[in-house]
Order: structure tokens, then sequence, then C-alpha cells
């Protein structure tokens, strides 16, 4: 059977407040980092803040002032949740003695989102790595689709950022995607991203920006484990993309991410016939089943594409059942369940959306995703009168009004703030606390011994020796060895660790060559 490598990079959103005033985010930050440098055993990059862990882990200040953990490299995907969560305890870990130590009376949250409501545009990374030989301009064929349609069980659920509304949407993330394949990662954001990074020899990197955090360690063990076996088909050959190619996938993308029915049909390329996300998503899940037990696919895949079959039942049959297992079903009931809370009906946003979009379009207004001016709109000196008229009209006739819009904008605020908090670390969390209740069932049998990993490196990747060594040589002399993904070397001993093979299982020391050397 074939072994694959994968791992995940997860950027954080951080924030504090020192009574009623924000706390100031760069001393967070820098403390946090300090920190970290000092009670983790752990050898730096070559950077200022970056650090190599004990289980191999890589944790470092990204741009943006963004921390981020990239998990080390994991040969499974239970692995892939459990050195994920792994990371979550880190960061809360650190987050909470900061909070305790070093800038008391301040209360600091740590997040796993993906987009900020604010206004500022921004929008937090988890990436994913997977291993393979394929030659990379041939893979968007076969990964598209899968990428585009995935989101119907690897969506975090939320609000379209770009909105002045309150738009659901199955991956807010997806607002940020604007081409089909980029270069870039953090401008003109790509479905696939096309850049090969492979960080070891004989190898190319598939390298996914279109993904999100998510909670659920069922959705995000088949996230990881389904698009690991679709690449796996792919390099085999199979061309698991060829039958469900998609005529625009950017305009998938945002119908899928739009459609809580999961029944809006996509326009294939060449094909008359049409197909939904969930018969995309069959259609792979149906050829990886057929091919589970050939040599070319890991031993895991029976197990991977039994939950994914039994995801795709689940959302087939209803959000009921999902909504226990899946994050933006967990969400959508939440939201629904708080609009009936302050007396605003759920079932009649979408016609207010429209509403808004189409005057927001009138006036000309910037999309950034703030309030929308509607006493502006309709005052005796709207920039739009004869529309607001029309539509005011269209409202009596419907037996509405104005107020209900106004109460939709009031409440705005506080739904953003129960999706943050959904994703806050520690036993604060919406999710954490549903959990604790026994209320979800997200979990994977195998996804344990989260302390353990938080310590330890995983058994079937070079991450083993890096975490081993990592744990020998730090604190000794700080500052002589660095760390990198391929490599640790002190330049004044003049001494190398061959980790360029990512399955590699013995250290092999050389001698760095005296002209490197000096």
């Amino acid at each position: 059977m074939s072994d694959r490598l994968m791992g995940v990079e997860t950027e954080y959103a951080i924030g504090g407040m020192q009574g009623e005033e924000a706390a100031d985010h760069p001393t967070i930050i820098r403390h946090l980092l300090d920190l970290a440098h000092t009670s983790l055993p752990n050898l730096q990059d070559g950077s200022s803040s970056g650090l190599f862990l004990q289980n191999g882990a890589r944790l470092y200040l990204d741009c943006g002032m963004h921390m981020e953990f990239s998990t080390p490299e994991v040969s499974n995907p239970w692995d892939a949740v459990r050195y994920v969560e792994a990371g979550h305890d880190t960061m809360l870990s650190l987050i909470q003695r900061v909070a305790q130590d070093r800038i008391p009376e301040t209360q600091i949250g740590c997040y796993r989102v993906n987009v900020d409501y604010s206004g500022t545009g921004s929008t937090w990374g988890c990436h994913e790595s997977y291993l393979h030989r394929m030659p990379p301009a041939d893979l968007p064929r076969d990964l598209i689709p899968h990428l585009v349609t995935r989101q119907i069980y690897a969506g975090a659920g939320g609000f379209e950022p770009f909105s002045s509304g309150l738009k659901f949407t199955l991956s807010p993330r997806a607002a940020h995607i604007d081409r089909t394949t980029s270069f870039d990662s953090t401008n003109a954001r790509g479905i696939f991203h096309s850049k090969n990074e492979p960080l070891c020899s004989g190898y190319n990197r598939l390298h996914v920006i279109c993904g999100e955090s998510l909670c659920s360690h069922l959705a995000m063990f088949v996230k990881f484990g389904a698009t690991s076996l679709v690449l796996a088909m792919a390099e085999a050959g199979l061309a698991p993309g060829s039958a469900v190619e998609l005529d625009s996938p950017l305009s998938a993308l945002r119908i899928v991410s739009g459609d809580l029915t999961l029944k809006r049909p996509l326009k294939m390329k060449g094909q008359i016939h049409r197909m939904t996300a969930l018969d995309i998503q069959r259609r792979y899940l149906t050829m990886a089943e057929d091919h589970s037990r050939d040599t070319f696919m890991p031993l895991w895949a029976p197990d991977v594409c039994r939950e994914w079959r039994r995801i795709l039942n689940a959302l087939d049959s209803g959000l009921d059942a999902a909504a226990k297992m899946l994050d933006w079903p967990m969400k959508l009931l939440l939201f629904a369940s708080h609009a009936a809370r302050r007396e605003m009906d759920w079932s009649r946003l979408p016609l207010w959306n429209a509403i808004i979009e189409r005057m927001h379009r009138a006036m000309e207004l910037p999309r950034n995703g703030e309030i929308f001016p509607l006493e502006r709109a309709i005052s005796p000196g709207s920039p739009i009168p004869e529309l607001a008229r029309r539509i005011e009209a269209f409202l009596l006739r419907k037996g509405l009004d104005w107020d209900e819009l106004r109460l939709i904008l009031k409440l705005r605020a506080e739904f953003f703030e129960i999706d943050t908090r959904f994703g806050q670390l520690g036993p604060r969390g919406i999710f954490a606390m549903l959990d604790q209740d026994g209320i979800l069932e997200h979990h994977v049998s195998g996804v344990d011994n989260i302390e353990h990993a938080t310590r330890n490196p995983p058994g079937r990747s070079r991450a083993r020796i890096r975490g081993a060594v990592v744990s020998r040589l730090a604190g000794y002399e700080e500052g002589r060895w660095v760390c990198y993904w391929d490599r640790i070397f002190s330049q004044k001993y003049g001494r190398m660790l061959d980790l360029s093979d990512p399955f590699a299982m013995s250290e092999v020391w050389s001698n760095i060559p005296k002209e490197e050397a000096s």
C-alpha cells in the first residue's frame, strides 16, 4: 500500500481586553513568542520569530501579525486531526500563561476563525499540504471540482464577509477566493494554488489554500482523507476529475457556498446535463471505493471512504443529522435559534439580503461589509428615492416594513460575535461548550492522545527524527543550532542533519563543507 504524507497550517486570530479597552496586539504577540521560546523545547528556524518544537511542528509569526502553527508531517488523517488539536492546545496554554503571568488583568482570546467581520477584509488561512509525485500542471483538472464541492462537508459556515446584509454561507473563506488558479496565497487567491514548494527532494507538494479552520473532528478527518485519496487516484492516472469538470469553477464555488439546500445544479464543461455538489462528491467517492484496496492507495482508504459516505448520506437526508456532525450545519441551527430568541424571522433573510444588495448597488457603495445605511436610503434626501418607494410598496403588499430590516441590521454584530466565539479555544468557546454538554457527534475513533501529541512527534515521517533532535539539542548553546523542514545544522560545529527525505527514519549527519561553513 502507498504511504502518503500531509500537513496543516493554522493561522489564529488573537485579541485581548484590558478592562473596557482593547489590549495592544503587538504586545500580546511579543509576550507570546517570548514565552514560547523560553518555555517550549525548541530550535529556532533561522528567523527571529519561528520555532521548531519537540513534536516536529513549527510555530511562527506569519505576515499580518498572525500566529501560525504548522503540524509535523503525518501519514494519516487521524494524525492530521490529532496534531491540529495539539496545535490548539499549545496555543491555548501559551495564551493563558501570557494573560496570567505577563499581562495581568487582561482577557485574551485565541480563535480558529476564517474571516474578519469588522470590515478590514482580513482572512485567516488554514492551508493543507499533500506530498505527491504527479506533474503539478496536471493536477487542476482532477482537484478543482473536488475543492469546489467539498465545501458541503468542509465548509466552516458563517456569513459572507463582504455583504452589508446578513448572508449565511457554507464557506466564508470562499468570498476571498477570486481566481481559479493562482501562485499567490495572500492576494488574488485561487481555488488551486500552483506554487510548488516541496521542502524535500524527489516529491512535489500540493498546497491547498481555499480550505478553512474547522471544529468538527469528523469534518477535518474527511477533508484531509478525501483530498488525499483524490490526489492518489490522480497520481495513479485514473483522472478522477475528468467526468466532473466544471464549466466555470469560480462561479460554481460561489453557487455551492451559498446553497443551503445542496441541490443547485452546476454547469459542467462540455456537457448538457448538470450535477449538484453532492453528485460530484459521490462520483469521487464511488471511484475511491472501487479502488480503495489497490496498491497505490493508503491502508486507511476504506476507513475514509466509510466516513465520507456517512457524511454525504447525512447531508442528502436533511440537515438534522449533519447538524451534530459538521461545522456549517451546526452554526446554521445555532443562528436560527438565536434569531428566534430575538424575534427575528430567519426564513426571510434571503429576501432582505436581496433588497439590501439591490439598494447597495444602486447607491454605488463599496463592497466592504459595512452596515447598510438604511436610514439614508429611505430618508427624504435618499439618493435612490424611486427605488426606495418601489421597494416600500412591495413590502406593504407582503405585509412587511422597514422595521424588520432595521432589526436585522441591528442584530448583525450579535451574529458575528456568535460565529467568532464558536471557534474560540478553551472552555468559553461555543463549540467547546456544546461538545462538553454531549450534544455533538463529531468525534472520530482513533483521534486521541492529544496531550501526548503536544510533546511527541508522529512516527512515520522525518518529523520523528526532527522532534527527537529538537528535544535533545533544545537549550544547548542557544542559537548554535538552526532547524528547517529539511535539515538541522550548526555553523559553529560544521555539522548538518539531512532531512531531505520526507520518509527518513534514521539520523544521517555529515560535515558541512568548509566553504559553506564559513
